[in-house]
């Protein structure tokens, strides 16, 4: 089905499209490496940090229960009116970090004249606009 255009864009965001697959991933955040051959180490690891981040991002924008978002700061973020604008890779290496969330750090952002109307859908429908 449609989703409506808040995660659309987060999914976007993400190289993502709304029909697609969790293994069918588009371009995120810049390659690791600097182009040319891959080694096949380099291909495993943009392979992970591809299905990673794609996995995040349908975590962050559709994982719900009861309309909410399941991640608690994500919901936070969203009850407030702000908006998924990027996913960040190995944005957290720290052990901390890798344990926690796989290194990966998000942004949202809150755009003062959406506030209102975001916080409004999320807490009427659990839309994350």
């Amino acid at each position: 089905g449609r989703t409506s255009a808040a995660p659309r864009q987060a999914l976007s965001a993400a190289g993502l499209d709304e029909t697609a697959p969790f293994s069918e991933l588009g371009p995120l955040h810049g390659p690791i490496s600097t182009g040319g051959v891959q080694s096949p180490e380099q291909e495993r690891a943009d392979a992970v940090r591809r299905s990673l981040v794609g996995l995040c991002a349908r975590y962050l924008c559709r994982a719900t229960q009861r309309q909410r978002a399941l991640d608690p700061v994500a919901g936070f973020h969203m009850r407030n009116g702000a908006a998924l604008i990027a996913i960040h890779w190995a944005a957290n290496p720290s052990s901390y970090g890798l344990e926690e969330s796989a290194s990966i750090m998000v942004n949202y952002h809150y755009d003062m004249p959406e506030v209102e109307a975001r916080h409004s859908a999320y807490v009427a429908k659990g839309a994350c606009l």
